[in-house]
């Protein structure tokens, strides 16, 4: 079943209107039909709806509110994913990746090895399109959040964002061996953290400095394996480590 996002303010009663966007996607990429059924979350407080479309217009779709589903696809923790920042076509892959596999935040960090350089005004530009990629990919995969691309920031500005995390973690080639990995993520699972936050280097990898800096700011260092993955690789091995690790 597809599934869509509208805000609160479209939803009354038994009845929840879509508008803007999604009524072209729904009228001429969907292509459905009065009677059909579609998934409506709410952007606002993730409820979603079971509906049937009563009506389709060149501006609205007006849908039927059948049943409310509490059940929730969200990951147990709040992992949010500090990618280093690589050429956009990749940068693109991971947002819409990272969002599939359950991770609730995004923000891309301009690092000393970076390929890819962006001042601000040109980041800013893309911010819209990477949120969007964000929204596509977390109503593909029924999410019940559509989990939010930060604007670009610094790594100094990303280790002050992760200070208010339970834990950070920063995959590294010189982590020491799987199994010290794995007892520091059985650690965090037991003592009950609630946000994570992951640290990925560029393409080129990281700087010794930027990891002694996270390491100061109190990230655990940890493997992903013997084998060496690429930046866009990255986020999904520990993503689907965590998934793993944490839920139920």
């Amino acid at each position: 079943m597809n599934q869509l996002f509208v805000a609160s303010s479209n939803i009354s009663n038994d009845r929840i209107t879509i508008t803007g966007a999604d009524v072209n996607h729904v009228v001429n990429v969907l292509r459905m039909k009065r009677g059909e059924r579609t998934s409506v979350v709410c952007r606002d407080n993730g409820l979603t709806y079971g509906c049937v479309i009563a009506e389709l217009g060149p501006d609205r779709v007006e849908c039927v509110i059948e049943d409310v589903q509490s059940e929730s696809r969200e990951l147990p923790i709040e992992v949010t994913i500090y990618q280093g920042l690589p050429k956009s076509d990749k940068l693109e892959f991971v947002i819409q990746k990272a969002v599939e596999m359950g991770a609730y935040r995004i923000v891309p960090v301009a690092m000393k090895r970076s390929v890819v350089k962006f001042d601000a005004a040109k980041a800013s530009k893309k911010n819209a399109r990477w949120n969007a990629i964000a929204e596509s990919a977390a109503s593909q995969s029924k999410r019940n959040v559509i989990p939010e691309v930060s604007d670009l920031k610094t790594l100094k500005e990303a280790v002050s964002d992760a200070s208010g995390l339970d834990a950070i973690l920063l995959p590294y080639e010189l982590a020491d061996g799987i199994d010290e990995s794995r007892r520091i993520l059985n650690e965090l699972k037991e003592s009950g953290v609630g946000s994570v936050g992951v640290f990925i280097g560029p393409e080129g990898g990281f700087d010794e400095t930027e990891v002694r800096e996270l390491k100061e700011a109190g990230a655990s260092i940890i493997t992903l394996g013997n084998r060496i993955l690429r930046t866009e690789t990255a986020p999904i091995a520990v993503l689907a480590w965590l998934t793993y690790v944490f839920e139920n």
